[in-house]
């Protein structure tokens, strides 16, 4: 990308902050469409902190895929042998809450997590079920409430609000209120604050490093700090592989069973 692009992508984005609290709607949705690849799969190495102390390292696979009826998640633990094929299905079909599958090999239960467990903590880790899903367009309002800059280790951010509108949203999720650091260059989020539903700030989950692939960023690893505890879970990427034409069987509950993957 020449540095004319760069300029030109730099004010588009930022223009709106001209009128703070301007609606960010159309920010926040060619952020979405610069995210979704067609389909793609990423190899995290995930590491669990306690303070500073790393206290547990796992393995796991995510695949995404973006279907005519559906944009699919599929998250599956590969090691250690405690979790291994432990696996979660995010289907977004744009209704008002998404379905949540959750497989556990130990008891080969396959069930469906309902709206107001999305919350939980998943598996011991600082994210939350819902810290998975994507921005949920329709169902919060986004909010241009400022600029960063800089903004971690980029020049610039574009700093957006999102709150739940939808009341089935507003009664699922754990968070009153969720803040998206929009990078300049790449509206990719590396930057989103959590808010409980006191208003306080609960979570923060940080980019370290963007990558190119092709027209997709993706981070190089991502930290997920738990303010209120002082626990961390940081994921490293070890492998993007997108577009190579991800079955859609691959993301069904049936599936999930399968733990020959």
């Amino acid at each position: 990308m020449n540095a004319i692009y760069r300029a030109c992508s730099l004010l588009a984005l930022l223009a709106p902050l001209q009128a703070l609290a301007a609606d960010a709607g159309p920010l926040m949705h060619e952020s979405d469409k610069r995210l979704k690849a067609p389909d793609e799969t990423i190899q995290y190495d995930m590491e669990l902190y306690d303070g500073g102390k790393l206290t547990t390292s796992r393995k796991l696979v995510r695949l995404d895929k973006q279907m005519a009826d559906r944009n699919s998640t599929v998250v599956r633990f590969s090691s250690p042998v405690a979790v291994k094929n432990v696996a979660l299905l995010i289907e977004d079909s744009g209704a008002a809450i998404n379905d949540i599958w959750s497989y556990t090999p130990s008891t080969k239960t396959l069930r469906r997590i309902a709206g107001s467990q999305k919350q939980n903590w998943f598996m011991g880790t600082e994210f939350t079920y819902e810290d998975f899903e994507d921005y949920k367009l329709n169902a919060y309002r986004f909010d241009l409430s400022g600029s960063q800059s800089p903004c971690l280790q980029w020049a610039k951010c574009a700093v957006v609000d999102a709150t739940p509108q939808a009341s089935a949203e507003q009664q699922a999720s754990g968070y009153a209120k969720k803040r998206y650091y929009i990078e300049a260059n790449s509206y990719y989020p590396v930057q989103i604050e959590y808010f409980d539903r006191h208003g306080a700030l609960v979570k923060r989950l940080t980019t370290e490093g963007l990558k190119h692939y092709g027209q997709y960023y993706r981070p190089t690893s991502q930290t997920m700090w738990n303010l209120a505890n002082g626990r961390k879970t940081k994921m490293i990427v070890s492998d993007v592989s997108i577009k190579t034409g991800l079955a859609d069987n691959l993301f069904t509950p049936r599936y999930l069973r399968n733990e020959n993957e």
